[in-house]
């Protein structure tokens, strides 16, 4: 994916995402092809190609939009609380709750996973094992994308003040078994 400071390039990048999420909201994510978003972006494939891999890069650069919690300060040395990452994680998903709507009516939620995933990793790496560091990861990614399933999937039933309660439980348990 791009990440230079081209401000075309940048444009380009945005409407490429905007496009793919415009496509998503009246077909599969299975029947949109690269050349329908290409076309609805009004750009030519090398535009595409040179600003993304695949359409699932798509996915991970519109889930990196206002990024859930600021993994440069957890790598930095710098770690957000467990309250900072609980609160900013739900206050991620009820900014994202169409687009992550969207990933669950599709069944490719394992994009926010994967996402998560590769957030976390880099967090935990030095403070444990290897082997410990990406079971937490992945565990805890899979937690948080399964409360954020659920808040779309019954955001009626599900209040903010209890989105934030259960990502901190979530965490809590997870700074629990780091200890041990």
């Amino acid at each position: 994916m791009y990440c230079g400071c081209n401000k075309m390039a940048l444009s380009s990048l945005n409407n490429i995402s905007e496009s793919f999420v415009e496509l998503l909201k009246e077909k599969e994510y299975s029947k949109i092809s690269i050349s329908e978003i290409c076309e609805r972006a009004d750009v030519s494939r090398q535009t595409f190609y040179s600003l993304f891999k695949s359409k699932e890069n798509i996915i991970s650069f519109e889930l990196l939009k206002n990024y859930y919690f600021d993994a440069q300060k957890e790598c930095s040395g710098t770690r957000p609380t467990v309250d900072e990452i609980s609160r900013s994680f739900s206050e991620y998903i009820i900014s994202k709750e169409e687009f992550i709507r969207l990933l669950e009516k599709n069944n490719i939620m394992y994009f926010m996973q994967d996402s998560l995933y590769e957030s976390l990793i880099c967090c935990c790496k030095n403070e444990t094992e290897d082997t410990d560091c990406e079971l937490i990861a992945d565990l805890m990614a899979a937690n948080l994308t399964t409360i954020a399933k659920h808040y779309v999937q019954h955001t009626a039933d599900i209040s903010k003040l209890s989105l934030n309660s259960y990502i901190k439980n979530i965490l809590t348990k997870f700074e629990c078994h780091k200890s041990t």
